[in-house]
């Protein structure tokens, strides 16, 4: 038969079962080319005998090979990714003490979203809620803030950073208490993070940290303040 032909033929039945024998055996060896064309061949047959139409036909993807085996998919890699990546996502759970030196102190917890906007540098945003201590009468205080935090020096399980953000702190009564109950918090500051666990890491350092209404009240008393703080960071 020529490459890319189907051959028909009219055969006996007893012809046939035996062909089909055969083309068992055939079916499992390699496949040959598609079928492109047909000829039709005749027979010598008798006109009395029962006729069967046979034809072969194979094709390249027809027959799947025995010795193919199902290929498995990778399991896909879920691990977070490390701590620092680019485009990764973080959560921060944080704890400080506030005092100006004097008599008035600040006890502050803090929620942190983190994404890495490029390697090992991050912008932090989320909630701050406060309580404040001071002559005058105590109060407490909740508000937004971000931050951008820098690690300059990051290694495998431990970094040194800056970081510096702002926040919005609305609280009972007025902060301090000849100033107003709606202010700006600005800080700047250095710390450190060392793994704990996989992929968890301490968070401490130290800040600068002032609160004032920024001149947009009558009355704009502020308070400068050392923070000191910690927190707990976790993959998303």
């Amino acid at each position: 038969m020529a490459r890319g032909s189907v051959t028909i033929r009219l055969v006996p039945i007893s012809s046939a079962v035996t062909a089909l024998a055969a083309m068992t055996h055939i079916s499992s060896m390699a496949p040959v080319a598609s079928i492109e064309s047909a000829t039709f061949v005749n027979s010598n047959l008798n006109d009395s005998a029962p006729m069967i139409c046979m034809m072969s036909q194979s094709t390249q993807n027809a027959i799947p090979s025995r010795a193919s085996s199902t290929k498995v998919a990778p399991p896909k890699d879920n691990a977070p990714a490390k701590f620092g990546a680019k485009g990764s996502w973080r959560w921060e759970v944080e704890g400080s003490w506030m005092n100006d030196f004097d008599s008035d102190n600040q006890l502050q917890g803090a929620w942190y979203a983190s994404w890495f906007l490029i390697e090992n540098f991050s912008f932090d945003f989320g909630p701050e809620v406060a309580w404040f201590s001071q002559g005058g009468g105590n109060t407490w205080g909740a508000g937004p803030a971000f931050m951008f935090r820098w690690h300059f020096l990051a290694r495998e399980t431990w970094s040194i950073y800056a970081d510096a953000g702002v926040g919005l702190m609305f609280t009972g009564s007025n902060v301090p208490s000849a100033g107003s109950s709606v202010n700006f918090t600005p800080r700047i500051g250095v710390g450190a993070s060392f793994e704990v666990a996989s992929n968890a890491r301490i968070l401490t350092g130290i800040r600068w940290a002032h609160i004032s209404n920024a001149n947009v009240d009558d009355n704009n008393d502020g308070r400068n303040s050392i923070q000191l703080y910690a927190g707990l960071s976790l993959p998303f």
